[in-house]
């Protein structure tokens, strides 16, 4: 029996898999980084071991420090979660070293499948359909720019382009690039590579043909360890950027029962094949012809369980505690069945239309709706700091009704009404992607949001039109909190002001624009002018005025707004969007604004590489920069054509966002930089 269980992970699947051991009587240790030391899953555990450092290289992939953990604070099993150390052989032979039980496969198996290319061999061996590979190993791709004196790209070649550029040891999108032709392969093996070392240990990637418009269906599989081994049913995880899923969901709506039948029974033989034990998945890739090719597989808890979680109403962490206390599988797990649908979303802190930019800072606030039918597994809460270390997922919200278009209303209804205060996210974006023709039909792909912007569905929900309205109801909502604080004395807030005509201005940035919001009230308390922009504006009564919420009447139709203020920024939530405005400032200090062409850090991170130097001449679209944080590498590109004047970091730079890059001077009339125009004034002069 296991007694204390210390979980090897942090955030959302931290706090997921205490919930379910606090159900079966299982005490709790979490391990918590110093970024991590205030954080939901460290504030709900029994016990806490501090990890000292803010990396995961000097934290949570630390084994030694984990195993240590679990010993000093008595635990007598480890969960490994997901990602991390979670399918890293060495660290399950460590806890078993030690006396602790693993929660997950043997070692042996986490090794077989820990490299994607000795998975691929031995999936072949044991009659599982897999597609072609190339392996290229570090060293080979970190100097890759002699390709074409060896065979690698007649190999790739031979593949047929374009091809997938893959790291062998990890997953999760990271370490993969899309080559189009043999002039981009050098570099793509090269970045693929150093984040692969990065985010696993192993710069080892290898290629294989890249499909156009293959679905990306996994099975559920579990086995015990006296030999049984079933499936639950497939997952759709098509919907994908940077090759990381964002939207799952159960069933699939492109699998019938003949096909499901197919799928389950290879994924059981694949399973067999290793002898898995434990809670796994058997990932493939799902072509238009209704054929199915091995993909990996995944010797962990997926991060999508919800969705499994929900349409068979099994516990899949509580499974894996029982399986690794020695349990048979049950007959409600061998006697499985799907009833409803279930939709999961991962909601990332990241804008989709500036290249799915991560954001770290302090969340103010995460509220979702009540619904019986709604799940929300989340590593943070309003006022959580969330850290640039560590992925930028803030919550996976799940949604479950008997079909899968009751579903997909289900979840986008209530992530609309959501309120999500501080840090920007792609929520607006999943929201269109449920509501999304293509979506409700079960026309998706891997390749969806390629052919739909993001930059178009990540657009906010709130249309500029509506933003006016928001910037009404933040105008009279600080009216509000003035006279709240300075009834006598009505002193004005920050960028106030009374004109000459005796209206009450304040000025507003949003995502839309600049907007000026001018009103006056008369002497009994009503409404009697109100202008946005100069623009007088008809048809608004406001019913009531505080400095949270108001309510207004806009054209016959009684509306909501909830507005919360932190510092300049007022957060305005309605029915019919959400808005972040940011008042602006009308002295700004001296110096505060940045020249033309400076180029900062869009967030925290290490400096990875440079590109360029003084005098260099860039084109537009040029990356000058990489920045890695949260897991992932971040490129800053020249915004316009003309020469580097000035560089203010190297490779291994820590850099905060904001932090001054690169300065670009502009081009001249002719087309030509500035360092050309000199040379050339130079040249005359000698002339």
């Amino acid at each position: 029996m296991i007694r204390k269980l210390l979980v090897a992970n942090r955030g959302e699947i931290a706090r997921r898999i205490m919930r379910s051991a606090h159900a079966m009587g299982v005490s709790c240790v979490a391990v918590a980084s110093d970024p991590d030391a205030s954080m939901p899953h460290a504030a709900e555990a029994d016990e806490v071991v501090r990890l000292s450092g803010s990396t995961s290289s000097e934290t949570y992939l630390r084994g030694d420090l984990l195993v240590a953990a679990a010993l000093e604070s008595g635990a007598d099993a480890v969960h490994p979660g997901y990602g991390f150390l979670s399918e890293r052989a060495e660290f399950a032979r460590a806890c078993e070293e030690a006396g602790l039980v693993f929660v997950g496969p043997p070692a042996a198996v986490i090794e077989t499948m820990g490299s994607k290319l000795k998975a691929k061999a031995t999936m072949a061996g044991a009659g599982v359909p897999v597609l072609p590979s190339v392996e290229v190993p570090a060293a080979v791709a970190a100097g890759a720019d002699g390709l074409g004196d060896g065979d690698l790209l007649g190999k790739a070649a031979e593949l047929g382009w374009p091809v997938l550029v893959k790291a062998s040891a990890g997953g999760g999108g990271r370490g993969m690039r899309v080559v189009e032709a043999h002039a981009g392969l050098a570099e793509a093996l090269a970045s693929a590579s150093r984040e692969a070392a990065s985010a696993f240990g192993d710069g080892t990637v290898f290629l294989e043909p890249y499909l156009t418009r293959p679905r990306h269906v996994e099975v559920q599989v579990v086995g015990d360890i006296h030999g049984n081994v079933v499936h639950l049913f497939e997952r759709e995880c098509s919907i994908q950027r940077r090759h990381q899923k964002i939207v799952e969901e159960a069933p699939s709506p492109a699998v019938d029962d003949e096909l499901r039948a197919k799928m389950g029974e290879a994924a059981v033989r694949a399973a067999r094949a290793i002898g898995y034990v434990n809670a796994g998945t058997v990932e493939f890739l799902l072509l238009l012809d209704g054929s199915f090719a091995f993909l990996e597989v995944n010797t962990r808890l997926q991060v999508e369980h919800p969705v499994t979680e929900f349409v068979t109403g099994l516990d899949l962490v509580r499974l894996q505690l029982r399986i690794a206390e020695g349990a048979a599988l049950p007959a409600e797990v061998t006697g499985a069945r799907m009833t409803g649908h279930a939709i999961e979303v991962r909601l990332y802190a990241e804008d989709p239309t500036e290249h799915w930019r991560p954001s770290a800072g302090r969340l103010h606030r995460l509220t979702m709706p009540e619904d019986d039918g709604l799940r929300v597994d989340s590593g943070v809460e309003s006022g959580s700091e969330v850290s640039s270390y560590y992925d930028p997922m803030l919550a996976k919200v799940i949604a479950y009704a008997p079909t899968r278009d009751e579903a997909a209303r289900r979840l986008a209804a209530a992530l609309a009404g959501s309120r999500i205060h501080g840090l920007v996210t792609n929520r607006d974006l999943l929201v269109r992607i449920l509501r999304h023709p293509e979506f409700l039909e079960g026309a998706i792909d891997t390749g969806f949001l390629e052919r739909h912007d993001p930059a178009e569905l990540g657009a906010p929900l709130a249309d500029a039109e509506v933003e006016r309205h928001h910037a009404v109801a933040a105008a009279l909502a600080a009216q509000a909190a003035r006279r709240a604080e300075a009834p006598v004395l009505g002193a004005m807030p920050s960028g106030w002001r009374n004109n000459p005509a005796g209206l009450q201005q304040v000025v507003f940035s949003g995502r839309h624009g600049r907007l000026e919001v001018g009103y006056r009230f008369d002497r009994t308390g009503r409404l009697s002018v109100l202008a946005v922009d100069g623009t007088p504006v008809e048809g608004v009564t406001v019913v009531d005025c505080a400095p949270d919420v108001v309510r207004l009447v806009v054209g016959g139709v009684g509306r909501r707004y909830d507005v919360e203020r932190v510092g300049p920024v007022s957060y305005v939530d309605g029915p019919d969007g959400c808005s972040a405005l940011v008042e602006e400032e009308r002295f700004p200090l001296p110096g505060s604004q940045l020249a033309a062409g400076a180029l900062v850090a869009p967030l925290p991170g290490t400096v990875v590489k440079v590109l360029v130097g003084v005098g260099d001449g860039v084109k537009a679209g040029d990356t000058l920069v990489a920045i890695e944080a949260m897991k992932m590498e971040h490129e800053v590109h020249a915004p316009t054509a003309g020469t580097v004047t000035e560089v203010h970091v190297t490779a291994g730079d820590q850099v905060e966002a904001g932090r001054l890059l690169v300065v670009v001077g502009a081009d001249g009339p002719d087309g030509s930089s500035p360092h050309e125009d000199a040379q050339n004034e130079e040249k005359e002069g000698a002339s």
